[in-house]
């Protein structure tokens, strides 16, 4: 989906040569979160801190370690290949219920790990999401990414077991019923907030 005909979200992250974290939005007033020691990741599981999103997704794909016998931040970047930029945007508005955060995870969790050398099929990303957003505490499901990752028109399904896996398969519809579905959507933003976990 484009928004005024442009990427309605995205991410991009590159290798720094200082031993620091950047987190930039894009567009932004507010300026980047710069970290340096451990204790600036500490907030990651507080989803209003700045650069909550960000901080999990470091820590879920291990770019990062806090627990244990964690070396210094500095340290671990050092060992890492450098530090990291992160600068994400989105045009669409925080908490508009649109899945806008899980699908903004995923493309973080696809540039980091692009930048750490760990390549995420379609189905990992889902399944990375699904497990950001429970350490970001702001619960959620796999619904939002699955509908985000996949292209096209899709239906996605779990079956009622553990360990949780989620199936994708492309709906094979003729072009004029395409069309014809096309020409009867409309995105539309309510002006209410939410968070996945308060609904």
């Amino acid at each position: 989906i484009a928004i005024d005909g442009a990427c309605a979200l995205g991410c991009r992250a590159r290798r720094l040569r200082e031993s620091k974290i950047v987190i930039s939005i894009e567009g932004a007033q507010a300026p980047p979160t710069v970290c340096t020691q451990l204790d600036d990741l500490n907030d990651y599981c507080s989803p209003l801190a700045a650069g909550a999103l960000v901080k999990t997704v470091l820590l879920f794909s291990g770019f990062v370690r806090l627990r244990g016998e964690a070396p210094p931040l500095e340290q671990q970047l050092i060992d890492a290949g450098g530090g990291l930029e992160v600068v994400t945007w989105s045009r669409l508005p925080t908490g508009s219920g649109l899945g806008t955060s899980s699908i903004l995870a995923a493309a973080i969790v696809a540039s980091v790990g692009a930048v750490h050398g760990v390549a995420y099929d379609k189905a990992d990303l889902v399944h990375a999401v699904l497990l950001v957003e429970q350490m970001l505490t702001t619960g959620g499901g796999w619904q939002d990414q699955a509908g985000g990752v996949y292209p096209a028109l899709n239906i996605s399904f779990s079956p009622p077991s553990l360990p949780l896996t989620v199936r994708t398969e492309a709906l094979q519809l003729p072009r004029e019923a395409l069309q014809r579905l096309d020409a009867h959507l409309a995105l539309i933003y309510t002006g209410k907030t939410r968070l996945a976990r308060n609904l």
